[in-house]
């Protein structure tokens, strides 16, 4: 029975070299408390693709929008950030928050 877990935890989890290449990363500080976290956006499913009459950034072609709630304080932080094709980061609006590197 221990192989069929193994088994099915494999196909359930990524290899590591996909993983953190399936991923974009901000670093976020709370202007409120002072913590840090590291949110994780996934390419596949967090951001959407922009068409042409829905705006957004010069030359973007893909945006995120994220409410991020860190564990010491109740302070919600919204990000919007706007990508281009190779999911560069072109611009980003923060509220609540801060991006450090």
């Amino acid at each position: 029975m221990g192989g069929f877990l193994e088994n099915l935890k494999k196909f359930f989890t990524a290899p590591p070299s996909q993983g953190e290449s399936g991923f974009l990363v901000f670093n976020i500080k709370c202007n409120k408390c002072g913590e840090e976290i590291a949110v994780k956006i996934r390419r596949t499913s967090d951001i959407s693709r922009i068409y042409e009459d829905e705006g957004g950034t010069q030359g973007s072609s893909f945006y995120v929008r994220k409410e991020i709630l860190g564990n010491k304080c109740n302070n919600l932080i919204y990000l919007t950030a706007y990508f281009g094709e190779n999911f560069n980061l072109l611009s980003s609006e923060i509220s609540g928050g801060t991006i450090i590197d």
